[in-house]
């Protein structure tokens, strides 16, 4: 899966009482930042509606995580928009127990 399908969680691991969950983003920045921000704002609209909603219970049913921690890997390296938009969010997502993380995979 990929940044692409915007309505689906490429995949979660349990680390203890924090739930991880990955992003892949393998998109250019290159051309069309806009497009781009917004492609990664709805996938991680995604993933906060599935921690807030509990939709991890179907596949961690006796666990009960009290952080969580979505982490994306790109494969280029972020534009300044994309952690403008973590820094303005990040006080909503501080009071959900959330925590947004990235590495660039390639090193570009």
């Amino acid at each position: 899966m990929s940044i692409s399908n915007t309505d689906m969680i490429d995949a979660a691991a349990e680390n203890g009482d924090e739930l991880v969950l990955l992003i892949s983003d393998h998109i250019t920045w290159a051309l069309a930042q806009i497009e781009h921000l917004k492609l990664l704002q709805k996938k991680l609209n995604t993933y906060i509606r599935y921690i807030d909603n509990k939709g991890w219970k179907n596949e961690f049913r006796k666990a009960e995580f009290s952080s969580f921690r979505i982490e994306i890997g790109f494969k280029y390296q972020p534009h300044i928009a994309f952690e403008k938009m973590i820094e303005a969010v990040r006080p909503e997502l501080d009071k959900r127990n959330i925590q947004i993380t990235w590495r660039v995979e390639s090193g570009e």
